[in-house]
């Protein structure tokens, strides 16, 4: 067990170390030349000298592994730098667009968990019923919908229309409403059929079959069987996809004009702002290596037989 846990340790580690060393490649090995660019977007004129000391100033006289040991020294002490457009502090900056992106993800995926579950579980239980066939045609028509086209239909109707929610920024927990809303619905169609095949699945069992026929209820079978034994097959696709809303929205944070981490490593893209895109990039490495270790782990707590065939190991 601690000869498992530390080469996840290691494992982990060295692919943290490895998504760094391509951030920084990759900011090098990019066409702009990062001096330059510093100097335009602090909107200054860019002379022979001024581009001496701008290279100075960043360390760009230095050879490669040296100005990488430098910048991943300080990128373990917190310090990715100044931003080179808005002149502040990079990490305290990402932290606080991460924050909006964070709380805006985590309740888009409670509205994933909470509607399609049971929508899928319901539908698959009463296949062909009136229920289903509604549910189907939703799931379908939502995945069918642009994120844009969907957010500004909800802006229109809830807050122009009815004045029941505000059109965009961030005042209080009504503000999350239409954003989660938009993020959440074409995944919700997603889970709700997926859930509905899992589920099918199950029921076409053979220990289900015999179960029904022994007059066992199903609302039995699916508190006890059906939900747990439908999991594995969804709970690495959910895992994958809050990652996906954890890593920002671009065109829901454009359309509700929530500042999220989303649209600020856009930004930083559109300005060559390196400091910003190195610091955003190890953030969503450092997200997808957690998802990783997070998917290696689920079906050890969902599934007892893999609990069991891991400790006869």
């Amino acid at each position: 067990m601690k000869k498992d846990l530390l080469k996840k340790i290691v494992s982990f580690l060295a692919a943290l170390l490895m998504i760094s060393v391509l951030t920084f490649l990759l900011a090098k090995l990019s066409s702009a030349d990062q001096a330059e660019n510093y100097l335009r977007v602090s909107k200054i004129q860019v002379t022979p000298q001024s581009l001496e000391k701008a290279r100075e100033y960043l360390g760009l006289n230095q050879p490669w592994p040296q100005q990488y040991l430098s910048w991943l020294t300080k990128a373990l002490r917190g310090d990715f730098g100044t931003s080179y457009l808005l002149k502040v502090p990079v990490l305290p900056l990402v932290l606080e667009r991460f924050q909006s992106t964070l709380s805006l993800g985590l309740t888009s995926f409670a509205l994933i968990l909470l509607t399609s579950i049971p929508l899928g579980i319901f539908s698959a239980v009463y296949k062909g019923s009136l229920f289903d066939k509604v549910t189907r045609f939703l799931s379908f028509s939502s995945v069918s919908m642009p994120s844009f086209w969907l957010g500004y239909m909800l802006i229109v109707i809830f807050a122009v229309q009815l004045r029941w929610l505000p059109v965009s920024g961030k005042q209080d927990f009504s503000s999350l409403i239409l954003p989660s809303l938009t993020l959440s619905m074409s995944l919700i169609g997603q889970y709700t059929a997926l859930i509905r095949k899992a589920v099918l699945e199950q029921m076409n069992s053979v220990h289900v079959e015999n179960a029904l026929l022994r007059g066992v209820s199903k609302f039995f079978l699916v508190k006890n069987h059906l939900l747990r034994n439908s999991l594995p097959a969804i709970a690495t696709g959910l895992s994958l996809t809050l990652v996906y809303l954890l890593t920002g929205s671009l065109i829901v944070e454009e359309v509700f004009s929530w500042n999220g981490v989303g649209s600020l490593f856009v930004d930083a893209l559109q300005s060559v702002d390196l400091p910003i895109i190195q610091c955003c990039m190890l953030l969503f490495g450092l997200l997808f290596l957690g998802n990783n270790i997070l998917t290696q782990q689920l079906p050890l707590w969902i599934d007892p037989r893999v609990r069991k065939r891991r400790s006869n190991v």
